[in-house]
């Protein structure tokens, strides 16, 4: 086999070893999380703090229903029970019961305004916690499945680069320094073959004494276009 061809099954290793490489990066991105997962937690952390506040709301109004019906309580004792008899006593009690009544009904009327917030957000709440369950199930399959994946790609990847050793031991320094220095600059294309009299790397036409020595199995030579090198067939 020719320097060539032996360059050019390096470069079908590397490229094989190049797609291996991004499979591996784009498991190990997906490993860090799973984006929908993490947004119904969000979801599910908005919906915790709103049902915690409807539930402060709750606990207040009631303390302050508690709270006037407690001072309500002994005036209606004292308007009914006879223990007062002065009219004028009578009426302030009167006012005064009107006005805690009054009071405590707006704080009643507030309360019942909570209570239907309390259902919707408790329902909220309920809706965003199953989601997060659903998801957390299907991300610790997903997540497993993940790793199996990146034990198998670390793998084939170490396969590859034996595979590359073994194939770059074949070639000499000089033609490998020249291999590795155009792939870098050429986007991992660093030989390109001939067709049609042309080189497949940047389809320009290459002159008769290029194509006959790209045959010849002795010469290592470069396309004086892109500076690919160049492989018959």
């Amino acid at each position: 086999m020719s320097e060539v061809l032996d360059i050019l099954t390096l470069q079908g290793f590397d490229d094989e070893a190049a797609a291996l490489h991004a499979a591996l990066a784009d498991v190990e991105q997906r490993l860090l999380g799973d984006p929908e997962l993490v947004e119904a937690r969000r979801v599910l952390g908005e919906a915790e703090a709103a049902l915690k506040a409807v539930r402060a709301d709750q606990r207040r109004l009631e303390d302050e229903v508690e709270r006037l019906s407690d001072k309500i309580a002994p005036e209606e004792k004292r308007l009914y029970d006879g223990s007062v008899r002065n009219p004028k006593e009578l009426s302030s009690i009167q006012h005064e019961l009107q006005a805690l009544t009054a009071q405590r009904g707006r704080f009643e009327d507030q309360l019942l305004e909570v209570l239907s917030k309390l259902e919707a957000a408790t329902n909220a709440r309920q809706a965003a916690a199953a989601k997060v369950q659903e998801l957390e199930a299907n991300w610790a399959k997903q997540s497993q499945q993940l790793r199996h994946d990146a034990l198998r790609l670390n793998d084939a990847i170490a396969r590859a680069d034996l595979k590359r050793e073994a194939q770059k031991a074949k070639i000499s320094p000089r033609s490998f320094q020249m291999y590795e220095d155009l792939r870098r600059r050429k986007g991992g294309l660093a030989v390109a073959r001939m067709q049609g009299g042309a080189c497949t790397g940047c389809r320009v036409s290459l002159p008769d004494a290029v194509r006959r020595k790209a045959f010849s199995p002795v010469f290592v030579v470069q396309c004086p276009n892109c500076e690919r090198i160049l492989a018959a067939g």
